[in-house]
């Protein structure tokens, strides 16, 4: 399997009761023998589901439904290929029981478990401000498609895409919150032009000799896709893109709240 990209790209969501989902231990057996062979190789996961060139599974949680559509159909535009018709039903159920079975795996890093759209890890502060914990519910709200872990990362949840929230500048976090998250113009967003005629906004992570990584934000969450350096006729400074893009599902009133969330936990 050269890569299951998507599933560091969508979010970590719960997988609401577990009870039964997990299937026996000659189910995982039987994942955990088709993820070696296909998944563990070359150009994709690593052994175990530890981190290689592609997303790290070990220690996070996925919701069963997810895991099968991915496993099934692959990611549009990204390294995943769809396995449907080279895997029974049975082997697809026995990967997802194994790669289910890795949220609870020790060995590399702590597990990120969500509950209610927050982390288990994250510090339950019964003082906590009303408008604080609204906030964080909202930064990590499972329940929408739009959320801002989908780009951002912050006390060990999230996706990376976009700018490290915990390294923001005392400056910045005093700044007017609506307007900093409505109308914000990420630096690190370039339009991206390929060959074919086909734009988008994208974060360049990694530029090789042969190929080059970018997260393209047209999709929501971000789907991170790995290009030839052939296919791209550029790649422009300028992208026509705006925050206000990634926050339109929040109301003013909860805008206010993700930026307190986000100022209590910088400053903690």
């Amino acid at each position: 399997m050269r890569a299951l990209w998507g599933l560091v790209l969508a979010p970590v969501l719960l997988l609401g009761d577990q009870q039964g989902s997990l299937g026996t231990s000659a189910v995982v057996a039987r994942g955990d023998q088709l993820f070696a062979q296909g998944c563990a190789v070359g150009y994709c996961h690593g052994t175990a589901g530890a981190a290689a060139r592609s997303p790290r599974l070990r220690g996070r949680t996925f919701e069963r439904e997810y895991l099968v559509k991915v496993i099934r159909d692959g990611i549009p535009n990204s390294a995943m290929p769809a396995w449907g018709d080279r895997l029974t039903d049975d082997d697809i159920s026995a990967l997802v029981a194994y790669v289910q079975s890795l949220a609870t795996a020790t060995g590399e890093g702590t597990a990120t478990v969500e509950t209610g759209g927050v982390a288990a890890g994250a510090a339950k502060d019964p003082d906590l401000a009303p408008e604080v914990r609204q906030g964080r519910e909202l930064f990590y709200d499972p329940q929408r498609m739009q959320r801002c872990s989908n780009c951002h990362r912050l006390q060990g949840i999230g996706t990376a895409v976009s700018v490290d929230l915990a390294k923001l500048a005392k400056q910045q976090l005093a700044a007017d919150a609506v307007n900093a998250l409505r109308y914000g113009r990420p630096r690190r967003v370039r339009g991206v032009v390929l060959k074919d005629g086909e734009r988008f906004p994208g974060v360049v992570v990694e530029r090789g000799a042969a190929e080059t990584l970018v997260y393209d934000l047209k999709s929501v969450p971000p789907v991170l896709r790995s290009l030839q350096n052939g296919e791209i006729q550029a790649i422009q400074q300028q992208s026509g893109w705006r925050h206000a893009q990634a926050v339109q599902a929040y109301a003013t009133e909860e805008l206010k709240a993700v930026w307190a969330f986000v100022n209590w936990a910088v400053q903690r």
